[in-house]
């Protein structure tokens, strides 16, 4: 039930933040404790500022309210970025981070390696191009676990 809701209300959310020039990047509903949550993940190119955070929050409550989000139910809104370690999860996180390196847990579909490191050199159709040992391989997004950008400190 909970995933619903949120796919229920992530059009007007995804177009309310365009308004704004920012992103859906993820958007869950859930139980903690006796309140539910409404958990907003939004991102944008150069990054996502507490201000942003701030605006948005306030723009996607009000929205909310005229949309009847929760009719007769209390629950707690929280928008946040996601942060300097945000999972990678689709084409447009992976063409984000071109030329970057990636560590890339596989899922049970992909033969060999389970954790494979390398350099993203694009992401198209479904399929991430990675430069791995010197090599480039691809690998259908299906089979990726998880990923996310190795953080590099000069």
């Amino acid at each position: 039930m909970a995933g619903g809701v949120a796919e229920t209300i992530r059009a007007v959310i995804e177009a309310k933040l365009a308004e704004s020039g920012l992103e859906l990047f993820d958007i869950r509903f859930f139980q903690a404790g006796p309140r539910p949550v409404l958990r907003v993940t939004i991102d944008s190119p150069a990054g996502i500022t507490i201000g942003e955070c701030e605006k948005a929050s306030n723009d996607i409550s009000i929205l909310l309210d005229v949309e009847d989000f929760s009719p007769g139910r209390r629950y707690t809104l929280e928008v946040s970025s996601p942060g300097i370690d945000r999972p990678l999860k689709t084409e447009r996180d992976y063409k984000r981070i071109a030329d970057h390196i990636v560590v890339l847990q596989m899922g049970r579909t992909y033969p060999g390696k389970k954790t494979l490191r390398g350099k993203v050199v694009g992401c198209a159709d479904g399929v991430l191009r990675c430069e791995i040992d010197g090599e480039t391989v691809e690998l259908p997004l299906s089979s990726i676990a998880s990923g996310k950008e190795e953080i590099q400190f000069k």
